[in-house]
């Protein structure tokens, strides 16, 4: 910013030293100033630095509503996680609690009765089922086991619950990556991974998933492919919310990424994420 102010001043400078020789050349010019061949190349001049102020401007204002922009995008990420994680929280302490009470009064009445009606039986094997599920979507809102099991042991754990879910093949090569990232882009990076699956289920019809997350010295480095029916990259519909959301996470970590799509033969992610 700095560099580039510099030169708006030169600029001005430059319009200033035009000014103070044309005042000159009008004291000392025997014909009118505007009659002289000085007086065209000076307009010129004023024409083209007057030109480089605005381009700067509009470059500057442009950049500035870029950069407003991102911001935004990354305060509204921002805010969803802290949402998602209230709402986990929620889930698991309360109703997860509460499930778990409910269940322990009807396994004392069941332990009480030496014939336990069948309702009560199933109605406690629904309750554990409920449970299970409040507990699988507040992982799925904001993943804990980061926290508690590392970043590498909870996409492992993720794509083992994907495979046992959809029946999908997995063939996966995950390097040890945990520490590499800061917390709070490990939890970005978990969503990245977890959006590109999720998309896979749903659009792909895929019968095997590829997945490989390699560590080098600076970069993170993710390859997923899948052998579904793939789609036409040129068609914009196909390319939906998911991969806009994948693409705002992106940002926010800083990491580049390139994305293939042929009909018939699979979809391919290559994603580079900056170690910290």
């Amino acid at each position: 910013m700095k560099k580039r102010s510099g030169y708006v001043w030169l600029l001005f400078a430059l319009l200033a030293l035009l000014v103070i020789d044309g005042y000159y050349q009008v004291e000392a010019s025997a014909v009118p100033i505007w009659q002289t061949q000085w007086f065209l190349w000076r307009i010129i001049a004023v024409v083209v630095i007057l030109t480089g102020v605005f381009v700067y401007y509009y470059f500057e204002a442009s950049k500035k509503k870029k950069s407003e922009l991102e911001k935004f995008k990354l305060k509204m990420i921002e805010e969803q996680e802290s949402q998602w994680k209230v709402i986990a929280g929620e889930l698991h302490d309360s109703i997860g609690q509460n499930l778990s009470a409910i269940n322990i009064f009807l396994q004392q009445e069941i332990k009480s009765s030496e014939t336990p009606p069948a309702r009560i039986t199933q109605a406690s094997s629904l309750v554990m089922e409920t449970v299970d599920e409040v507990r699988r979507i507040s992982q799925r809102l904001y993943p804990k086991q980061i926290e508690r099991l590392g970043l590498t042991v909870s996409l492992e754990a993720m794509i083992e619950r994907i495979a046992s879910a959809s029946g999908i093949k997995f063939i996966n090569n995950i390097e040890n990556i945990d520490g590499a990232l800061s917390r709070e882009n490990e939890v970005q990076y978990f969503r990245i991974i977890q959006e590109i699956l999720n998309n896979t289920l749903k659009h792909s019809g895929a019968k095997t998933v590829t997945l490989t997350v390699k560590r080098s010295v600076m970069f993170i480095i993710t390859e997923l492919s899948d052998d579904g029916k793939g789609f036409e990259i040129s068609d914009p519909a196909r390319l939906g919310f998911g991969l806009i959301n994948i693409e705002e996470r992106l940002n926010v970590i800083k990491a580049v990424y390139e994305f293939s799509s042929e009909k018939g033969v699979g979809t391919r992610f290559k994603i580079t994420v900056p170690i910290k």
